[in-house]
């Protein structure tokens, strides 16, 4: 692989794109862009952001998008919205699959190399409780689906399509994301209200996978200038209860020791909703985090690690280098992994 190939990433001042951009440069790669709306902020990237040429769209403009994808050969695709609000589905679809449109059409009109999309284990199937979820399992709607699951499947759609009229491709699916960032933004959210000592903890169970890693795989992804690949990336199958007590321990502080019933979650929900409308406040508990965070979801990363050859960090590990860094820096509101 060409290290002064020209790569743009998107979302590249988000949470898993800024560390893709640290991974790139420190695996040498000289011709890095990335791509953000002028409101954007860039406390992830302060040390590198000079290393960085930076080009300016919001992904929802198309002719913006078009005119960001000149002269660029490898497009890193990583700008989403990842939320669980019923407000905010509109703009899931808008971002998600709209922005992952334009992403692609811009891709094709400068024929673009390689197109390489972070996705989600959200886009994949569920299959049957306790069943492992692979890069095989077929996506399916229904009920509890989310809002956030349908917008990066269609977003997976468009690539697809993307493909089918001549882009190369490779897809990533992470399962939730850990490690520092803005402590109050996303799946990063989870180290700062384990920080706080919560008492319930709800009875599911779920796959989590450490920041760095999935940088890693991003790069190995890109030097393998496969079409087609698609790669699950999880660290770890855990229960909320075993993974809230792992930082609660690593923070000094008690464990959960109260399992939180299904239906009470619901009713706190609804409360929640109440609450979030008079405050005019976004909810901390919503319908679709309570129906996620009762499943029994259990990943399998054996083709990351067999054909990709990632190796993964241990969850330990991960939260013991979150949760230094969130006590070193919480009151900044941001911190960042070596």
């Amino acid at each position: 692989m060409d290290k002064a190939l020209p790569i743009l990433v998107t979302g590249a001042t988000g949470f898993t794109g800024s560390y893709i951009v640290r991974r790139l440069l420190a695996a040498g790669y000289t011709n890095i862009h990335g791509l953000r709306r002028n409101s954007s902020s860039m406390d992830l990237l302060e040390k590198e952001s000079a290393q960085v040429n930076w080009r300016t769209a919001d992904i929802a403009d198309y002719f913006a998008v078009e005119d960001a994808l000149e002269g660029i050969k490898v497009v890193i695709h990583c700008a989403a919205l990842v939320s669980f609000k019923p407000a905010d589905k509109d703009r899931l679809l808008k971002i998600n699959r709209g922005g992952t449109r334009n992403i692609v059409n811009a891709a094709l009109h400068h024929k673009i190399d390689h197109f390489l999309h972070l996705s989600s284990v959200a886009a994949l199937g569920r299959n049957v409780p306790g069943q492992l979820i692979s890069e095989q399992s077929k996506w399916e709607d229904g009920d509890s689906v989310t809002q956030y699951s349908r917008s990066k499947f269609l977003a997976e759609l468009e690539v697809w399509r993307g493909q089918a009229e001549g882009l190369s491709v490779g897809f990533l699916y992470p399962s939730i994301i850990l490690g520092a960032g803005r402590w109050q933004e996303g799946s990063v959210r989870l180290i700062d209200y384990a920080s706080n000592g919560p008492t319930f903890y709800p009875d599911g169970c779920t796959g989590v996978v450490d920041v760095r890693d999935v940088a890693e795989a991003m790069l190995l992804l890109l030097e393998r200038e496969h079409d087609g690949d698609r790669f699950l990336l999880n660290g770890s199958n855990v229960s909320y209860h075993d993974l809230l007590s792992q930082m609660a321990i690593a923070f000094g502080i008690a464990p959960p020791s109260k399992k939180l019933a299904f239906p009470l979650a619901r009713w706190l929900a609804r409360l929640e909703a109440v609450r979030a409308f008079i405050t005019r406040q976004g909810p901390l508990l919503t319908r679709e985090t309570v129906h996620a965070t009762y499943q029994q979801l259990v990943y399998d990363s054996r083709a990351s690690e067999e054909v990709l050859g990632l190796k993964y960090r241990s969850l330990e590990e991960t939260i013991q280098d979150s949760v230094a860094c969130h006590q070193a820096t919480h009151e900044q509101g941001f911190g960042t992994l070596d």
